[in-house]
């Protein structure tokens, strides 16, 4: 248990002007629904609040990890040893005819409505990605053979120093539900995107397209689970296979472990039933890639991140 007068609690509040939260439960901030507690846990409404938290964990050597909403995540069942930064930074703007900003904790949902709204087409293949505008760039979401780097143009990143610093989309190294930042760790404050003027009907019938395509492959809202957990294997001559037809081949609707399954629906999601632990999730995709390496000799990778308890960002 954490000391009421916890002296690093009382600094932070010094420094960052608002209270640090201690021995926060992760399961509440995982679309999942699975992890222990973290030491200490802020959720940043500002991107002063971001910075502030940011430098404060950097100079009192405090582990941290920033997290958006929480949708692609899989916390571990120990919690988290440091501070969880949680990005609440919300905000689109308008910038002209050809570019809209979108500030990284708005939901990605939210970014899809004010392009429909607006008027402006290029997202339509983002409509029913869950997470952040953040998390999408992180990952490089997509969809339909589309994605996030198609659409960026610049993305505002904080440096090692803290200092606010714009970086073109071709340097971000994205490729397929990747992208540099994955090993770079740097924390993305603001996303640009180059889009076009386009019709309002024509965007609406498009969004609500992909919305249906949704429907029937993937688990309800309702369920507790991290989107795809593998990425579709791509092959030497660029074509991918998906992983849910792989995992389908070897058997894997019918496997769980215990509160974790795979959905019946669809052999690449995997449900936690109602009291899954982390340690159920891990084994049970440890034996699903197991099962395809050795029918199809192909190494399955994880779109899912899975955050240690020791984990940090640098």
């Amino acid at each position: 248990m954490l000391r009421t007068d916890d002296p690093l609690a009382r600094r932070f509040r010094r420094s960052v002007g608002k209270p640090l939260e201690r021995s926060v439960s992760l399961r509440r901030h995982s679309s999942f629904r699975i992890g222990g507690p973290a030491d200490y846990f802020f959720a940043a409404r500002s991107e002063a609040e971001l910075r502030a938290g940011i430098r404060f964990a950097r100079e009192n050597s405090l582990s941290f990890y920033l997290i958006g909403a929480g949708t692609n995540l899989l916390f571990d069942d120990q919690g988290f040893r440091g501070l969880i930064l949680k990005n609440q930074i919300c905000g689109i703007e308008r910038l002209n005819e050809e570019h809209i900003a979108a500030l990284t904790g708005t939901a990605l949902s939210d970014l899809v409505e004010f392009c429909l709204e607006e008027g402006y087409e290029g997202l339509e293949f983002a409509a029913g990605i869950p997470g952040t505008v953040g998390g999408a760039v992180f990952g490089n979401a997509g969809a339909w053979g589309s994605c996030i780097a198609d659409r960026l143009e610049q993305a505002v990143l904080l440096d090692g120093k803290g200092d606010a610093v714009a970086v073109a989309s071709e340097d971000l190294g994205f490729s397929y539900r990747h992208s540099a930042l994955k090993s770079l760790h740097r924390p993305v404050l603001k996303a640009v995107f180059r889009l076009k003027k386009g019709d309002r009907s024509r965007i609406r019938e498009e969004i609500q397209k992909n919305l249906e395509k949704r429907k029937s492959p993937y688990p309800s809202p309702r369920l507790a689970y991290a989107g795809s957990y593998f990425k579709n294997p791509v092959m030497p001559d660029g074509t991918k296979i998906a992983a849910g037809y792989l995992l389908e081949k070897v058997g894997a609707k019918s496997l769980s472990v215990g509160g974790a399954a795979v959905y019946a629906g669809h052999a690449n999601f995997i449900v936690n039933r109602g009291r899954a632990r982390a340690a159920d999730v891990l084994r049970l995709a440890a034996e699903l890639k197991a099962r395809v390496r050795s029918e199809f000799g192909i190494d399955l990778m994880e779109e899912v991140i899975y955050l240690p308890a020791n984990a940090s960002m640098p």
